[in-house]
């Protein structure tokens, strides 16, 4: 296998390798999302819905935060309007490849780094506007802190490509990436960034504003716990 190939097995492995490998496994089923944007939730489906996000997420080796999350006035057929939403945290490294390449660090999140995630349900496609969710931190550990603004899956999958890995190969490692993720999750609304916590205890805030169609989406507060090794 030439150095190129080489790098381009690694870039897909990164979608491939990882804790979503378990999607592939005949004795654990793949999150039934494929139909995201179209569904409609009855009031008494909502714990059923946060549960289904809750699983994808550890499917992917995520894990969620203490409570859910949801916007009032933001879905049709469900009551006041609600969306079910959850959010959720990954250490780094991850994931954790088996494939590896001498000298190129082949994970989305490196160590002494965290991923937060943000997965609401039954919003449509993403618009132009994509900016509104935030993550508070503080490591208590250090007594770091910051914020930093969540971006959509497209922007996770760009990110996720090493820099190593040359232009003409970038563009087909992050389709690969893309098409696990979004075959992972639903599309709507999901937001996510990589942050540098450092290494220690690190408590998180998610909150802020989904714009679905003409409505916006204002998710209170969700808060997790995340170590951070």
């Amino acid at each position: 296998m030439t150095m190129l190939s080489a790098i381009a097995t690694g870039s897909v492995a990164i979608a491939l390798a990882g804790p979503g490998a378990a999607l592939a496994a005949p004795d654990v089923p793949a999150p039934a999302f494929s139909d995201h944007t179209t569904q409609t939730a009855a009031p008494g489906d909502l714990w059923g819905i946060y549960n289904s996000a809750v699983n994808a997420l550890r499917t992917l080796g995520i894990e969620p935060f203490l409570y859910p999350a949801a916007a009032a006035l933001c879905l049709d057929n469900t009551t006041l309007g609600l969306a079910p939403a959850v959010a959720g945290s990954i250490p780094g490294p991850w994931p954790k490849n088996t494939v590896q390449i001498p000298g190129l660090d082949l994970n989305a999140v490196k160590a002494g780094h965290a991923m937060f995630t943000f997965v609401p349900y039954g919003l449509g496609p993403d618009g132009s506007n994509t900016a509104g969710m935030q993550v508070a931190w503080v490591n208590l550990n250090t007594g770091r802190s910051g914020t930093a603004t969540m971006g959509p899956l497209s922007e996770v999958a760009r990110a996720m490509i090493p820099a190593a890995v040359p232009p003409e190969l970038r563009p087909a490692a992050e389709r690969a990436i893309r098409d696990f993720l979004f075959a992972s999750l639903p599309m709507g609304g999901v937001r996510a960034v990589p942050v540098d916590t450092g290494r220690g205890t690190v408590l998180a805030a998610v909150f802020g504003t989904v714009q679905n169609g003409t409505k916006s989406c204002h998710f209170l507060p969700t808060v997790g716990i995340t170590t951070v090794p």
